[in-house]
């Protein structure tokens, strides 16, 4: 009875893996072994290492291959954070930094503001003056009169005992 499908193209398909030359070389000698292709002397001999070496790395890559054919559950791996679980160190320190961050822009901009006022104010007070201090021999007027009034008693009210 005749195999339908494709052929099998056994070890030629390392070639198609991403990884060096070396690599693929050590991959494909040791599924040549395992299939019974080629006997381990002749491997190691044209790897250039030694039977345990050999030995090693063909337990190492089986055992590998064992662990990811493990089953596992299906869809996306949880998180490693828990709902009620703590933030990790480094994110307090960067939520903490950006907070810092932030308050220091809003005092940066009111100090801004502040040197801004600080700059204008003095030409302001002199050219916006809506209430200058009646020069002397000049007449005041009756509202002018009458706040200094207040102004006055209210001086004598604070001053009293």
């Amino acid at each position: 009875m005749a195999r339908r499908g494709r052929k099998p193209i056994g070890t030629n398909l390392v070639e198609r893996l991403d990884g060096s030359e070396r690599a693929k070389a050590r991959l494909k000698a040791i599924l040549e072994t395992l299939s019974g292709v080629r006997s381990i002397p002749e491997v190691c001999e044209d790897l250039g290492i030694n039977e345990s070496m050999f030995h090693r790395v063909r337990g190492e890559v089986l055992q590998t291959a064992l662990e990811r054919l493990e089953p596992r559950p299906l869809g996306r791996p949880p998180s490693t954070r828990s709902a009620g679980a703590p933030p990790p160190p480094e994110e307090l320190r960067l939520a903490q930094m950006e907070e810092e961050n932030l308050r220091l822009q809003v005092e940066l901009k009111a100090a801004e503001v502040r040197r801004e006022l600080a700059d204008k104010l003095p030409r302001l007070a002199k050219s916006q003056n809506t209430n200058p201090a009646p020069e002397p021999g000049k007449k005041t007027t009756a509202q002018e009169r009458k706040r200094l009034r207040k102004r006055l008693q209210r001086n004598r009210n604070r001053a009293k005992p």
